[in-house]
């Protein structure tokens, strides 16, 4: 699978790794050679050192069958009109990370699909809803019984006699 990724920082650097364990090809694009030379020094990934909304740079990278464009850039209007343009220039599935999470309503996930932004996500609200829960879940994760240890190691000592 073909995958570009927009966005060279914490979220777009862990989506490069995990994506490039699975043996995809990972195109990252970031404005700021400094995100993306610690990117290229240990992954197998190639690096394009420019804006996600470079029209020639986005022309040039979704030549070749794209299946999967991703903008997780810092700022939500870069990663829409990303978005916008991959899926005009070819890209199969598009996903814009956003913060603000009126567009992640029904008539507006609709208006964006319309523009080809096929996915929108957002981190904070995907969060939000893991910590609540984990708050709703009952029950232990994990048990651990001491008892039977603690009485051994009380009974090896009473064995001992003086020294």
């Amino acid at each position: 699978m073909r995958i570009v990724i927009a966005g060279a920082g914490e979220v777009g650097t862990h989506l490069a790794k995990m994506l490039s364990i699975e043996n995809h090809q990972i195109i990252i694009i970031d404005p700021e050679e400094e995100r993306l030379a610690p990117i290229k020094d240990t992954l197998d990934v190639l690096t394009y050192n420019a804006s996600a909304t470079s029209i020639e740079v986005l022309k040039d990278i979704l030549q070749k069958k794209t299946d999967l464009f991703i903008g997780v850039a810092h700022s939500e209007d870069t990663n829409i009109t990303a978005s916008i343009l991959a899926k005009r220039f070819g890209a199969l599935k598009t996903i814009a990370r956003i913060d603000d999470t009126a567009f992640l309503e029904t008539e507006n996930l609709e208006f964006f699909k319309s523009l080809g932004v096929d996915s929108l996500i957002s981190p904070e609200l995907i969060a939000a809803r893991e910590v609540l829960n984990l708050l709703h879940e009952t029950g232990t994760t994990e048990y651990m019984d001491f008892r039977e240890a603690s009485s051994r190691c009380s009974s090896r000592n009473s064995m001992k006699g003086p020294l």
